[in-house]
């Protein structure tokens, strides 16, 4: 909804969607709860869960399913039908004149039986001469994206409105096929402004909450969105019917003859007109210019806001309520107190908006309908996931604890989905972003997205430069009422296999060595990286001649099964017959020793890096990288050693993610350390590549977003997170498909610490607030430790 571009074009597509369907008359609009059928997508998503964490992780998901009901009660997700009378006069334009005479007599008699209120049973044939009318039907509900239902979802749909606010299972109700069944309820009507329906073994009470009035002009009504932002589950009915147009002009030529007699009656008595009278004939005026045109028609329609509750009190609380809320939109709505039954009876499917329906009638043009934003709604991620949060549809909130609160609308995501050519996906990259300036929460989203892909069956790695994760999980795990209390999940966090890289300790150098566990072309390419951190090769053609000639030959010493490693790249550089040359050599061998660099080079006698186990998390000690705004310039020698181990191990995960037999995924933290130079780029790129091939998910955590904001970039990440850089903030925008406008300015920097923009993998960009819902996870995904004086700040609000 922040685009405003993108909300107008929609409107305007909607617009000519209803020109286009004026000639079928009867339309019906329907926004209903649909149930979010969590316990079936929780299910669904077993199948994807690892054989030794299943029995945890379909704890959490019952967790997750108990938490989010006792919340929201009824977990549900809108959902939008369009009902279109099919015209009888466009059946069968190709007939002969036997067809067209037989069906005249069949019209005919239906009239007779239904005058005597006999029942007659209906032949396939009656439906068969239908079937090109609603080929046409369907090809044109195409413009805004409708799909047919199926047999069972029309039974549903109708079934839904006797069984509205009654618990049931969706698809016990859609195998109610006979009609007795399918309007099984009793509806008592004996209470003002509610009605109570009783179902099999439960009942509930609804009110029909009508649409009364709008301001003159109902550009950005947006009736149906405007709905959703309810704390509470609500339907908005629609029934439309277009006016002929011969009807229309007579009733304005008498409207704007009134109009003239009341300013005339006014100004005789020497009053100036009203401005309500001005107004109305400007608007008279407006709409017979308007009317002119061939595609525009008067469509008269009447709108309910249903609500309902488990109790009469709660159900006319929630009707008031809808009142209120939506007066501040400016829209007014009333509560009959006389007229539930009729309106219930009135809004179900097939039924018209006849002459008789007078009461409640509104009148507008087809793009006032448009206006009402038919079809937006708050939805991102994907269907079936793992819970990370709520959209949150408001522009203001006083924290974060209040937009949770106040949104019913979950996020579920799953990390595997995005190259499974899902029906409307936009992309087909599995790799994700997360941006942001430092303690805006992404670190604590990246590892609740690692602990939930724990779960899956993927072998999964997490680059943890600035160790933090040890450290928590540590602290989870020796807690004696975490051990007691939940342990599958202290059980779960065993399984973590951490690998800390340590320069001090000699059975890690050459953990990272090129030479060592490379393949001979991406170790030549990986060498020169590293030593181009350290050592300024430009305009010194003789030593990087003699540099490169060194790693030919000990590439192929390698290849003939000799115990070798870069090091020996350094000892031939020194054995050389040129001076500069040893030179340089013996530059490069004191610039190794005793630092951070013995993890990547080395003489070949110890083993490389290799992980075997399904969560593997490294570690690097002594690792000093530089903040992510300095420039490289300003880098120190020890941040330039340790950029180069980064870059070593950013080829390492390349390699992790090669394994076509698996699914894999590697989270690297301080991602910017790639981004900010040209040899780091040229590594991320080819980490990124091999998610094209293979089935491998690479996640960048990092600070800033500007290196991945470039064209060539963009596409390369499927699903993104975006928490708020101040300094960004336009760049940001544009990349996550939003407009730079103030107002989106504005609303990053009304962002609170855990909220950031969502962008799925259907394109669709959301602003999301990251929730875990488990006090025991807490401790392992937090960053800070809260001190005695920060907790005593927040119990003095």
């Amino acid at each position: 909804m922040q685009n405003k571009k993108v909300v107008n074009r929609y409107k305007k597509n909607w617009k000519a969607y209803f020109e286009e369907v004026t000639e079928y008359k009867d339309i019906h609009l329907i926004m209903y709860p649909q149930d979010y059928q969590l316990e079936e997508k929780f299910d669904d998503l077993n199948d994807d869960l690892a054989e030794d964490s299943k029995e945890m992780a379909m704890y959490y998901t019952e967790e997750t399913q108990r938490m989010l009901n006792q919340r929201l009660g009824n977990v549900t997700k809108n959902d939008f039908i369009i009902g279109v009378r099919l015209r009888s006069d466009l059946v069968n334009v190709d007939a002969d004149l036997k067809e067209n005479m037989m069906s005249m007599f069949s019209t005919a008699t239906d009239t007779i039986i239904n005058l005597l209120g006999w029942e007659q049973d209906v032949s396939e044939s009656f439906f068969n001469q239908f079937k090109e009318a609603e080929e046409t039907m369907a090809n044109v509900m195409m413009m805004v994206g409708g799909v047919r239902l199926s047999e069972q979802e029309l039974i549903y749909v109708n079934r839904y409105n006797f069984i509205r606010g009654i618990d049931h299972q969706v698809d016990e109700e859609m195998d109610k096929t006979s009609v007795n069944a399918i309007t099984d309820a009793l509806i008592d009507p004996t209470s003002t402004g509610v009605l109570k329906l009783n179902g099999e073994f439960d009942e509930a009470y609804a009110s029909f909450v009508v649409v009364d009035e709008f301001r003159h002009n109902m550009a950005e009504s947006e009736l149906f969105y405007e709905a959703q932002t309810l704390p509470f589950p609500v339907e908005v009915q629609m029934k439309i019917q277009a006016e002929g147009k011969s009807k229309t002009k007579m009733d304005l030529n008498m409207k704007n003859q009134q109009l003239k007699e009341t300013s005339n009656e006014q100004n005789q008595v020497g009053e100036e007109t009203d401005s309500s009278v001005s107004t109305s004939a400007y608007l008279v005026k407006h709409l017979r210019d308007e009317i002119k045109n061939d595609d525009v028609n008067m469509m008269n329609w009447l709108s309910v806001i249903v609500v309902t509750g488990e109790s009469k009190k709660e159900c006319k609380n929630r009707a008031k309520l809808v009142i209120r809320h939506m007066k501040s939109a400016g829209i007014t709505c009333r509560l009959p107190v006389a007229d539930q039954l009729p309106l219930f009876y009135k809004f179900l499917p097939g039924e018209r908006l006849d002459a008789t329906s007078r009461n409640w009638i509104q009148k507008t043009t087809q793009d006032g309908l448009a206006e009402g934003l038919f079809g937006v709604t708050a939805d991102i991620g994907s269907k079936v996931g793992f819970f990370i949060g709520w959209i949150d549809p408001f522009a203001k909130h006083t924290d974060l604890s209040s937009a949770i609160h106040s949104s019913r609308f979950p996020v579920l995501y799953h990390m595997f989905l995005a190259n499974q050519q899902l029906r409307g996906s936009k992309t087909r990259s599995p790799h994700v972003l997360i941006t942001g300036d430092t303690g805006t929460g992404k670190s604590f989203l990246a590892k609740l997205l690692f602990l939930y892909v724990s779960m899956l069956n993927v072998r999964s790695l997490y680059i943890d430069p600035k160790k933090e994760l040890r450290k928590w999980i540590n602290k989870v795990m020796k807690n004696p009422q975490v051990q007691k209390d939940y342990p599958l999940f202290a059980e779960h966090l065993e399984r973590f296999h951490f690998t800390t890289l340590d320069s001090e300790n000699e059975e890690n150098w050459g953990s990272l060595d090129p030479i060592v566990f490379l393949p001979p072309m991406q170790a030549k390419e990986m060498v020169q990286v590293i030593f181009s951190q350290v050592y300024d090769f430009k305009g010194k053609d003789d030593i990087y001649t003699a540099f490169l000639q060194a790693i030919a030959k000990v590439i192929e010493q390698k290849q003939q099964g000799e115990e070798v490693g870069s090091m020996q790249i350094i000892e031939l550089m020194r054995e050389h017959e040129e001076s500069v040359v040893k030179k340089a050599g013996d530059f490069l061998h004191e610039v190794v020793a005793d630092s951070i660099l013995k993890l990547c080079v080395h003489d070949g006698s110890n083993e490389a890096l290799s992980l075997t186990d399904r969560i593997n998390i490294i570690e690097v000690e002594h690792l000093d990288l530089p903040d992510a705004t300095d420039p490289i310039e300003s880098y120190t020698n020890s941040q330039l050693k340790s950029s180069a181990v980064m870059f070593a191990l950013g080829k390492f995960c390349e390699l992790f993610g090669m394994d076509k037999s698996e699914r894999t995924i590697e989270f690297i933290d301080e991602a910017w350390v790639f981004t900010s130079s040209k040899q780091g780029k040229k590594v991320e790129k080819q980490m990124r590549r091999v998610g094209r091939s293979y089935e491998n998910a690479l996640v960048l955590i990092t600070q800033t977003t500007k290196d991945a904001l470039s064209e060539e970039e963009s596409g390369n990440f499927g699903v993104a997170f975006a928490f708020d850089e101040p300094n960004e903030r336009e760049d940001v925008l544009k990349w996550m498909n939003m407009e730079p406008s103030e107002e989106n300015v504005e609303m990053m920097d009304n962002m609170f610490q855990g909220q950031c923009l969502f962008k799925d993998y259907y394109g669709r960009t959301a602003k999301i607030s990251i929730e875990c819902l488990f006090e025991e996870w807490q401790g392992a995904l937090e960053t800070v430790e809260k001190s005695k004086v920060a907790v005593a700040e927040e119990k003095y609000l």
